[in-house]
């Protein structure tokens, strides 16, 4: 994907931008390098537009899978509305426990971990997921793995 694709995305943030929650994110200290402040429902609505446009011949999104979009947001570590978004876009059920895996790996908050287990992570390979992360030594993992069982019990 391209940086002129994703800045596409990146303006729809940018049109959501909260600044009140940016501000109280920065100052509770996220890791984030950039963060909109945009509201998880925002974040929603911005998710369909994007898929709008993946089939809009005049977008600069146009022709590419939903699936790339989402590797791409997800992989901009320094982005919250990106990492957040990603799991919306990547088409349910089609989530592989290798990139599950890969995805928990660079899992920055339990803001996000909440979203990637609620849009990506339970729908086919949750319990299997469970099973891997429950007495994982790394903290976000272990962290997945209630979440994913508070969802699927």
């Amino acid at each position: 994907m391209q940086k002129s694709q994703l800045s596409a995305i990146h303006k729809l943030f940018r049109s959501r931008q909260n600044v009140f929650t940016s501000s109280l994110l920065r100052q509770h200290g996220y890791v984030y390098k950039v963060a909109f402040g945009c509201s998880l429902p925002d974040i929603k609505e911005i998710a369909s537009m994007v898929k709008a446009m993946l089939g809009d011949t005049e977008s600069p999104l146009y022709g590419l899978s939903e699936t790339e979009v989402a590797e791409a947001l997800w992989s901009e570590d320094d982005i919250r509305e990106a990492k957040m978004m990603a799991p919306l876009l990547y088409p349910r059920g089609m989530m592989t426990i290798e990139t599950a895996e890969r995805w928990a790996q660079t899992i920055p908050t339990p803001e996000v971990a909440d979203v990637v287990c609620m849009y990506a992570f339970q729908f086919g390979i949750g319990k299997e997921l469970i099973e891997l992360w429950t007495d994982a030594e790394e903290q976000m993992l272990r962290y997945c793995a209630k979440s994913l069982k508070k969802r699927l019990t």
